[in-house]
């Protein structure tokens, strides 16, 4: 498992300083070619129909979608550069935008140390209330995240156990994972109770939800199902792109931000495919593969440049962006 110390949503600054305009002009210019020629695997029929619908070339039988420029170029004039996530108190409430960071924890781990025993364990439901309770008294942290999974209920509904627990115990922004649209919905509506309805929680979303696409270019059936539900709730999405170079993407750092790019682009078109001006971020936690030992290599100079160029592509196209930090 990734470990890190926390998340932050930010864009600009030194990034912009690694990265000409011709190399960002490069990559979108790279990432637009895949897009329509190579396209990208998606799992889900009913994603596969939006695409349809929206103008790009679908393979059913492969299940393989081609964006066309024109189609890509008509989604990035509705990108919005900033959002509101919103804490239960509003002094707690946070703005999103390019040029600004924010901190939160890391999510999702599977373990604990027990402060009792010292032994490593499954975490639980009560863990998560706990971190929960943490990271709201920090005052470093902007907004808060499912840091640990309930490993003690059922995995079919972790997810919905997880925000129940959550909620009480912060007065921050949440952000969370899920892997159904039910279990999506259910957190929908959970957040909506707190706030009163689902439009109260357009305008003031309480959480924001957040899933990965599987390198190479695959939005999985897991990411599609989180997406749909909660972009129709109009709530901001954060997508996280999870390559390892040398392994599911090129050993190239500029290989690595293309495919990277094409997966977060594609999930942003559908996004905006689906709720034309929802709230997007534009996420990454990517790093490189130790070849010795086929795990993930993070905290390394390589890890910081894949940073460092997501937020520049970030800012290129006006989004917010959301990395891992080591």
């Amino acid at each position: 498992m990734r470990r890190g110390a926390q998340n932050v949503l930010h864009s600009g600054g030194l990034s912009q300083t690694l990265f000409t305009e011709a190399d960002l002009d490069d990559l979108h210019r790279a990432t637009v070619q895949v897009l329509e020629r190579a396209g990208v695997l998606v799992e889900s029929d009913e994603a596969l129909d939006i695409f349809a619908d929206g103008g790009c070339r679908v393979d059913r039988e492969a299940h393989v979608v081609k964006i066309p420029e024109h189609v890509l170029a008509d989604a990035l004039t509705s990108a919005k550069s900033s959002c509101w996530l919103c804490g239960r108190d509003p002094k707690d409430d946070v703005l999103v935008e390019v040029g600004r960071t924010c901190i939160s924890p890391f999510a999702e781990g599977l373990l604990v140390n027990d402060l009792e025993s010292g032994e490593n364990r499954p975490s639980t439901e009560a863990d998560v209330a706990t971190h929960c309770r943490i990271a709201d008294a920090l005052e470093q942290m902007d907004f808060n995240i499912v840091s640990v999974t309930a490993r003690d209920v059922p995995t079919e509904t972790a997810a919905v156990h997880n925000l129940a627990a959550a909620l009480p115990n912060t007065t921050k922004p949440m952000n969370m994972s899920m892997t159904t649209q039910h279990e999506a919905e259910l957190c929908i509506d959970m957040a909506a109770a707190v706030v009163g309805g689902r439009d109260a929680l357009r305008e003031r979303p309480l959480v924001y939800f957040g899933s990965c696409p599987v390198a190479p270019m695959n939005l999985c059936e897991t990411l599609t199902d989180a997406l749909l539900p909660t972009v129709r709730a109009g709530l901001p999405f954060l997508t996280i792109s999870m390559g390892m170079a040398g392994g599911s993407t090129p050993i190239t750092l500029a290989g690595t931000l293309i495919v990277q790019n094409t997966e977060l682009l594609a999930t942003y078109v559908l996004t905006q495919l689906v709720n034309r001006g929802n709230a997007f971020v534009y996420g990454n936690s990517t790093c490189t593969m130790d070849l010795r030992w086929g795990s993930s290599a993070v905290g390394t100079p390589e890890t910081a440049l894949y940073q460092a160029g997501s937020v520049a592509l970030a800012t290129y196209y006006g989004l917010p962006s959301w990395s891992a930090g080591y």
